[in-house]
């Protein structure tokens, strides 16, 4: 990891908002082999986003993203979904955020089990990943217990603990994760560029 040193010197290029994540241990009816489908009680909501989970035949860690049609249901490309990990109101480079309207719905399309929900106004739950490959990225913590990990899905075993208030500075190479524990921590990113 490349860390910064002068942020006076950079650029803020965009800021992630408030954004929440909850350990993924806490989602019930996970899809065990099936596709996911995601609604909201509101026909407003029909904005970006993108799930994280694995691949039930590989066991591989994957993302989506979708394309929300408010109250009609979508439904993902992925179809062996195993355990889902976490959702994000945006796309994997932390752009397009829009909050939740209503309240948003994943569920398993065969037998529309709950997994999860993102409450209106809010952008995620559950493990949050981006692709900033190349930017400066700057986490701030705002409240819970944090944890960071990049590569590799993050757990509070492997990943960095943040302390109260930290800012955590780093040019990622690859994906990197977030995710907290029951506390559900926030927090905020800043993606600078240099000038």
């Amino acid at each position: 990891m490349a860390y910064l040193t002068k942020e006076q010197y950079k650029t803020p290029d965009y800021i992630i908002p408030l954004f929440d994540t909850l350990a993924y241990s806490g989602f019930t009816n996970q899809p065990d082999g099936d596709a996911v489908e995601i609604l909201s009680d509101s026909a407003s909501d029909t904005g970006l986003l993108t799930i994280f989970g694995t691949n039930k035949t590989t066991g591989a860690l994957k993302y989506e993203t979708v394309t929300l049609t408010g109250t009609d249901a979508v439904t993902t490309d992925e179809d062996d979904w195993d355990d889902i990990y976490g959702v994000f109101l945006g796309d994997i480079n932390g752009k397009n955020i829009s909050p939740a309207v209503g309240t948003v719905t994943l569920r398993e399309a065969s037998g529309n089990a709950t997994i999860t929900t993102i409450t209106a106004a809010k952008i995620s739950t559950g493990m949050v990943g981006f692709s900033m490959t190349g930017k400066n990225i700057v986490i701030i913590h705002v409240s819970g217990n944090l944890y960071f990990n990049h590569g590799t899905a993050v757990t509070v075993a492997n990943g960095y603990p943040f302390s109260s208030g930290e800012k955590f500075t780093v040019k990622p190479t690859d994906l990197f994760y977030l995710i907290s524990d029951g506390s559900a921590a926030t927090s905020k990113i800043l993606a600078y560029k240099d000038n």
